[in-house]
């Protein structure tokens, strides 16, 4: 019972997040020059009109917004595990990015998508419910175990099956299936870059 109330809450809070979203494709157009957006920054500060330097600071932070969606969707390879992805989407809401693919390969379909963005996130600290949920659920159908080295949660009644991987930078990965097994959900997973990505989201990628 406590499980399923704990992925009940993880469901309702995805629904918020996806309820504020703004999804928009990874593909940066139009960029700024951030060193110049930066530099109109410092001359509006030493004039000191602080509004003006506010509103480019915000200009800014778009700008980097589109640079780190750009990177995320890189861990995100157009081939995954025989699978082939369409175009990522990007979704900017809550102080969190998210990622979502999807796969094909023939009649079947994986969406592979990405939760939290980061421990900046407000929401960051989403896996950390995941992974006591994983723990102590035990409901029919439901797998628990690690995956490269991160807790990870497989549900397959025999219907469309559902993969979450709990990342230690408190995102949460998930992949859905359509008419695709459980197996293949997990040979996806595998074959992500989970060490990398997990370093890049906790501000730790050189």
């Amino acid at each position: 019972m406590q499980g399923l109330r704990s992925k009940s809450y993880i469901g309702a809070v995805a629904a918020v997040v996806c309820a504020f979203a703004f999804v928009a494709s990874p593909t940066v157009s139009h960029a700024e020059d951030i060193n110049e957006i930066f530099k109109r920054v410092n001359e509006f500060v030493t004039q000191k009109n602080y509004p003006k330097a506010l509103e480019e600071l915000n200009w800014a932070k778009k700008e980097i917004e589109k640079m780190n969606s750009s990177s995320l969707t890189s861990f995100f390879p157009d081939s995954l595990a025989g699978f082939t992805g369409a175009k990522a989407e990007v979704s900017n809401a809550l102080g969190m990015t998210n990622i979502s693919r999807r796969y094909s390969k023939g009649e079947k379909s994986v969406s592979v998508s990405l939760t939290g963005g980061g421990p900046a996130g407000a929401l960051g600290g989403l896996a950390g419910i995941g992974k006591m949920a994983a723990m102590f659920g035990g409901e029919a159908g439901q797998d628990t175990f690690r995956l490269q080295g991160r807790t990870a949660m497989l549900r397959d009644d025999g219907g469309a099956p559902e993969l979450q991987v709990f990342l230690d930078s408190g995102s949460i990965l998930t992949l859905s299936g359509d008419n695709a097994t459980g197996a293949e959900l997990r040979g996806m997973a595998e074959a992500l870059k989970l060490d990398a990505l997990d370093s890049y989201l906790r501000g730790q990628a050189k």
